[in-house]
């Protein structure tokens, strides 16, 4: 089976032509299936997206959502959307409710959107201010009362998320599998975020990456060694290839605004490294 990986596409930055043409693209690969680790859209246009993606290429779309997929929306009120969404839809998988997929004997794909947690770099000291505190409804800083008080909601959000990875994970490992793929928005580990082809600072670590998240596929890691985990995220924009433990690896992929790409075409029956 071979899936087409996508991330940070942002399709609502594009017309309907632009789509169009990056949905032909899509289906040019021949590929199986298409996983998107985040960032497809923004709140108000995430469905009609997601089903004129669907109908485009006629083929099973497994995705989690990234931090602009909130945007403009509220946090809830989209994970309700996307449940909806997942259950109307034969094609469309939102990985977080969706559980774990058996792709292929031995393969078993899962996904949890992932917040960055404020865990690492150095948050207290971070003149950084994303949109995120500004365009999700739970983060807007107005209706808070400072940098320490959004910090508890983004730990709270990142730690919902990973206990929920972690669930998903034993289901999966239950399934006795020989690689997991585990797909999600924000970088697990320091390590794995990027800006210039070297490591991110410590003022844009805190909003880069999910030490949740990567402290959950950890454990797993070294407790299942005989599983290979393959972890495929976005969020940062920059490439990057990370190896934190033997059977764990992690792909980031690369984005620019207005042009989406396939970052690649993974054959699920092959070592996750190749």
């Amino acid at each position: 089976m071979k899936l087409a990986w996508l991330t940070d596409i942002h399709l609502n930055f594009l017309d309907k032509a632009g789509r169009d043409c990056f949905y032909h693209k899509i289906k040019d690969t021949k590929c199986d299936a298409v996983l998107i680790s985040g960032d497809i859209a923004e709140a108000p246009s995430i469905v009609d997206i997601m089903q004129d993606m669907m109908r485009a290429i006629d083929r099973p779309i497994y995705f989690v959502l990234g931090n602009h997929d909130y945007y403009r929306g509220d946090v809830c009120d989209v994970r309700k959307q996307m449940r909806s969404l997942t259950q109307a839809e034969e094609l469309l998988y939102w990985l977080p409710v969706s559980g774990p997929i058996v792709l292929e004997r031995d393969v078993v794909l899962i996904g949890q959107d992932g917040w960055a947690d404020g865990r690492y770099g150095d948050y207290s000291n971070s003149q950084i201010s994303l949109n995120d505190s500004r365009m999700i409804t739970d983060l807007f800083q107005q209706k808070l009362i400072g940098k320490y008080q959004l910090l508890e909601k983004m730990q709270q959000l990142a730690d919902e998320d990973a206990e929920q990875l972690r669930a998903n994970m034993l289901r999966a490992i239950n399934s006795h599998p020989k690689k997991i793929i585990i797909c999600t928005h924000v970088p697990p580990f320091a390590e794995a975020c990027c800006h210039q082809g070297k490591q991110s600072d410590d003022d844009w670590l805190p909003y880069f990456s999910s030490q949740a998240i990567g402290d959950v596929l950890m454990q797993f890691a070294a407790e299942y060694s005989d599983v290979e985990f393959l972890v495929l995220c976005g969020h940062t924009h920059e490439k990057c290839f990370y190896r934190s433990q033997g059977n764990l690896v992690v792909h980031v992929g690369q984005a620019e605004y207005y042009y989406p790409e396939v970052q690649k075409i993974i054959d699920v029956s092959m070592f996750f490294d190749v």
